[in-house]
C-alpha cells in the first residue's frame, strides 16, 4: 500500500503494517483506502496533508448523516 519511499520512522512503518493488516481483514475499505493515498499523494506539505485528511472525513460524515436523517424520515 504504502510508497516506501515516502515511510520516515520506524514508528511510521508500523503504523503502516497495521494499516494495511486492518485493511486486509476488511476489503470494503480498500476503495477508500485508494482515494484516501490519491489525495494525500498530492499534499505537498503536512499542513496540506492535514486539510486532505479533515475534508475526507468531513464528507464521509455529511454522507453518514444524509443516511441517517434517512432513516429517521422512514421510521417516522
Amino acid at each position: 500500500m504504502a510508497n516506501l519511499v515516502s515511510i520516515r520512522t520506524r514508528e511510521h512503518a508500523e503504523a503502516l503494517r497495521k494499516r494495511d493488516c486492518f485493511l486486509r481483514s476488511h476489503p470494503e475499505l480498500l476503495k477508500l483506502q485508494h482515494e484516501i493515498d490519491l489525495q494525500l499523494d498530492k499534499a505537498a506539505t503536512d499542513h496540506n496533508r492535514l486539510v486532505v485528511i479533515h475534508n475526507l472525513m468531513m464528507d464521509r460524515f455529511q454522507q453518514l448523516r444524509g443516511k441517517l436523517q434517512s432513516f429517521i424520515r422512514l421510521s417516522s
